[in-house]
């Protein structure tokens, strides 16, 4: 233990601790614009993203919970306490979850009511005033529409959250049957908020606005949240976080590891004004941060002492931090450090990023050392901290330790515009989205009553571009082929089902596989807020073919969840409820375009996620693939693919499927991986990654150590050439460049 080790932190030490980074000395922005000094990076007008509304009017859907309906009324004032409404609507989603098991993956063990209590709240535009924490339970989303977002505010001087403990506003929580209550775990999936804003008046300085915490499909998406003199926005994580903005208080994000170890993306979102951190890192947050603003702090990221982290950020902007952007634990006085796996745990990597009004770029704590910004404004082409491997797989392999740095100065507004814009589509208006429920009464039919609703749905992305649907299961007998300009849009991906009909003729030749689901190749297609399921024997299904265009966008996305074992392991517990044959689960052909938070684990499947022959560029944030026999994700023939927080899982029994199998492809960049072998896996791995015929790989941050026993729960190696043999064999590192 090294002699500035600190206990693991409780929420009540958590003010305390924060209380006393507020009063430090840290060094005064003396290099703050006129512009930031006035308003902040919010009123620059530099910023190429627009917030506001994704859900500017209400989609019909009678299994939603509306807040302000019978049995829910609400005043929608900001005077009025509608707390207890907004909770019991909460409440009752959840109910009618448990009644329909759509979202059933636990099957009513571990104390889990059947469905994990999954459902929908709609909320109008309105102001709303809390009084108490919001208990988000098990896979509850509550989604705000409206020209303008709904506002939840904390009025001012509410009893509670002026203590020295710790109060929640929105609390993402497990619900065991007849257990205690607690914070969401890795039995949690799908919760969320989305489209809503938070606002904390006078008085409030306990706050924590959202503790956010869950295992797969759970997000915080177009919110704003307006701390004032609160104390935290997000404290804990999970998935996605997607176009947040958090304005004020002692600290933007408390972020920690993510149920079950796994990364959390934040994409597209703003931290501006806090009082100490934008970013408090604790233990090994895993962040993967994209085209994000950090700005009008004394730190943009700070780590606990004695934690490692894997810190990954790309095409983001500093702006007026006072002291430096990035401090972390010199690697060699975290706990451990002599044994090099968890001194190369410790990582960072800034790329593509550009700061203004920031002097200091890296600080390492313990020692002092500073990698400094040598202009009033910079482009950083590239800051990384921990082990870089060279020329990898080759003769000319080399390696280098501890920082690097590759800073050039005169990066201007256009620079930071051009890194910023997002490549995610907005949503259709939802005036123009028709009902597939709609469709199937004008055509005198009921759909997800058990029948086959395919000539139903079918019919109807023939005729409208974009089709909502509602919350239910559907039984499609062969593929549902969208057209170039089709858009697929639910809400809930854990709600809302397209299942396969068990057994039919068209899915059960697996030499020509069909899929559920498939776009065109060039299309402009956007899907979302769906569960695909290729039921239980479809020998020839595939529950995805995406061959759509760049511009395109798959997001929110998962399939049934179950893994494969052997003969002897009998079936029916949950992840093992049936032996399968399925040929693949997510399958690319030749398409691209933007993919984000989509969780593969039909296991049963040839393999998790397959891409092929394909040139078209994607960008692949927080996808997670698990639980097949023998490969998770196969890329062949593929070029111009960036994974962003990728995670692969190896449970008990596959302990023969490798992470990632890389043939014939280029231009490929693997960010901020974690690839997770359970604590229970019955063997080693040699490899989790292999390359053949292939160049220009970057490896950049990955998760591949785990303290537990026994040794196989870590690979053997980071990476191999199958043509020659060679290895990478450490598998914590902040780089390895493939050239090939």
């Amino acid at each position: 233990m090294s002699p500035n080790h600190v206990p693991a932190l409780s929420r009540r030490s958590l003010l305390a601790i924060s209380a006393g980074l507020a009063a430090a000395p840290f060094l005064p922005s003396t290099t703050a614009s006129a512009a930031g000094r006035a308003g902040g990076w919010a009123a620059t007008g530099v910023d190429p993203t627009v917030f506001g509304s994704t859900l500017t009017a209400l989609p019909a859907d009678p299994t939603t919970v509306v807040l302000g309906s019978a049995g829910f009324t609400t005043h929608a004032d900001g005077v009025g306490d509608d707390t207890a409404a907004l909770q019991a609507a909460v409440d009752e989603a959840s109910r009618r979850g448990i009644a329909n098991k759509l979202g059933d993956i636990l099957g009513g063990a571990r104390d889990f009511p059947h469905g994990d209590g999954g459902g929908v709240v709609l909320v109008p535009e309105g102001t709303y005033r809390l009084s108490a924490p919001i208990n988000v339970w098990d896979s509850v989303r509550i989604v705000g529409y409206g020209a303008r977002r709904p506002v939840f505010v904390l009025g001012a001087s509410t009893p509670g959250y002026a203590s020295s403990t710790p109060r929640d506003l929105f609390s993402f929580r497990r619900r065991p049957v007849g257990g205690p209550v607690t914070y969401a775990n890795n039995d949690t999936f799908g919760s969320g908020l989305v489209n809503l804003d938070i606002r904390v008046e006078p008085g409030n300085p306990s706050t924590f606005a959202v503790r956010f915490a869950g295992a797969q499909l759970c997000i915080l998406q177009d919110l704003d949240i307006h701390l004032g003199e609160g104390h935290t926005g997000i404290d804990h994580n999970a998935n996605l976080i997607q176009r947040v903005r958090v304005f004020g208080g002692e600290i933007g994000f408390h972020a920690y590891a993510a149920s079950a170890g796994w990364q959390t993306t934040v994409l597209d979102c703003r931290f501006e004004g806090q009082r100490s951190l934008n970013v408090r890192l604790f233990n090994d947050a895993k962040l993967v941060v994209v085209r994000t603003v950090f700005a009008g702090a004394p730190r943009a990221f700070e780590s606990a002492v004695d934690q490692w982290q894997h810190l990954y950020l790309q095409d983001s902007h500093f702006q007026d931090i006072g002291d430096v952007a990035v401090a972390l634990n010199e690697s060699s006085t975290i706990p451990g450090a002599t044994d090099p796996l968890i001194r190369n745990s410790n990582q960072l990597t800034v790329r593509n990023c550009t700061a203004d009004g920031v002097r200091d770029l890296l600080l390492l704590t313990q020692t002092g050392e500073r990698t400094t910004a040598r202009t009033r404004t910079s482009r950083i082409r590239e800051l990384t901290y921990g082990l870089r491997v060279e020329n990898a797989l080759s003769s000319r392999e080399s390696r280098r330790d501890g920082v690097y740095a590759d800073v050039v100065g005169t990066a201007g507004t256009a620079w930071t515009k051009r890194i910023l814009r997002t490549d995610v589509p907005a949503l259709p208006a939802v005036g123009t989205w028709a009902n597939a429920a709609d469709i199937a009464a004008s055509l005198g039919r009921t759909i997800g009553a058990g029948s086959d609703d395919l000539e139903v749905f079918q019919a109807a992305v023939d005729q409208y571009d974009t089709v909502y649907v509602p919350i239910g299961k559907y039984l499609l007998s062969d593929t549902l082929r969208l057209r170039r300009t089709s858009n697929l849009i639910g809400l809930h991906p854990r709600q809302t089902w397209l299942r396969a009909v068990d057994g039919h003729a068209n899915f059960a030749d697996p030499d020509a596989p069909r899929a559920l689901v498939s776009t065109p190749p060039g299309g402009r297609n956007i899907v979302v807020g769906l569960g695909l399921d290729t039921a239980e024997q479809t020998p020839g299904a595939a529950n995805l073919l995406w061959q759509s265009a760049d511009g395109s966008y798959l997001a929110d996305v998962t399939t049934q969840f179950v893994k494969w074992h052997p003969e002897d392991v009998a079936s029916g517990d949950p992840g093992y409820t049936y032996r399968g044959r399925h040929k693949y689960n997510v399958w690319v052909r030749g398409g691209g375009g933007t993919i984000a938070n989509v969780w593969a684990a039909a296991g049963w499947a040839d393999n998790g996620l397959l891409v092929e022959d394909t040139d078209v560029p994607a960008r692949v944030y927080e996808v997670s693939v698990e639980h097949h026999e023998n490969r998770e994700v196969v890329l062949r023939g593929v070029s111009d693919w960036q994974f962003l927080g990728l995670q692969t899982e190896d449970h008990i029994y596959g302990w023969r499927s490798q992470a990632v199998e890389v043939v014939g492809s280029s231009d490929l960049l693997f960010a901020n991986s974690v690839f997770f072998r359970v604590a229970t896996v019955l063997g080693p791995y040699p490899y989790a990654v292999s390359v053949r015929d292939s160049r220009r790989i970057e490896l950049r941050g990955n998760r591949g150590y785990r303290n537990i026993e026994p040794q196989f729960t870590q690979w053997g190696a980071g990476a191999v050439d199958h043509g020659t043999g060679r290895l990478v064999p450490e598998i914590e590192f902040v780089h390895v460049g493939i050239e090939g």
